[in-house]
């Protein structure tokens, strides 16, 4: 996900884009991301609440959450072993398409398809984060569920507020890519952390 908000950037710096471009452009991708993942987030979080009233069922989620937790830890440590989670590869066609777009109402539907496309990669950790907030009152609900994708989208719009550097977004993508690893096991052992207090609280 950040390596495709670089290109994007990377792609409206290219074509010359002066600041209030370059924020219009990168601005409607991350705004499809926060729409998609919030959408997604308040829609399965109904389910969850549901469900919570009674404990098997979010103990059930918290095995799942520890369970792709370390399918994570191996897609990092031992990416050649199995299966893999990520981004099924009938839709990489289509997210490059979206990702050529360069309007901002085509980089809105681009962000929330890329949403939508990394679920595999991050709804483990999302998933936790929902079932620890099913059985909070609905409006603190909804307000941390804000919160969350506030959060989520936000390195996102710290790289939009550094484009005016091109140098800097660079360093930034040769920073992240090679630390790649690193990031992916320390998302994958937050996740097993996440879902162990998930089963602690349920």
């Amino acid at each position: 996900m950040l390596l495709s908000f670089v290109a994007v950037l990377l792609a409206g710096v290219a074509l010359g884009g002066t600041h209030p471009r370059l924020w219009r452009v990168g601005g409607a991708y991350v705004g499809g991301m926060f729409v998609t993942y919030f959408l997604l987030g308040a829609g399965l979080i109904t389910v969850v609440s549901f469900f919570a009233q009674t404990h098997l069922p979010v103990r059930i989620m918290g095995v799942a959450v520890v369970v792709l937790g370390l399918w994570m830890l191996k897609d990092a440590l031992f990416p050649e072993a199995g299966p893999t989670l990520g981004m099924p590869a009938r839709f990489h066609g289509a997210v490059r398409r979206a990702l050529a777009q360069t309007t901002p109402v085509g980089l809105f539907a681009a962000g929330g398809l890329v949403g939508l496309c990394t679920v595999p990669c991050s709804g483990a950790i999302y998933l936790g984060v929902l079932a620890l907030l099913a059985r909070e009152p609905l409006p603190s609900r909804l307000g941390y569920l804000l919160l969350y994708n506030v959060m989520f989208v936000l390195p996102l719009v710290a790289m939009l507020a550094v484009i005016a550097n091109r140098r800097t977004l660079n360093r930034l993508a040769h920073w992240y890519t090679g630390r790649k690893v690193l990031a992916k096991a320390a998302v994958g052992a937050l996740t097993v952390a996440l879902g162990f207090v998930v089963l602690m609280t349920a």
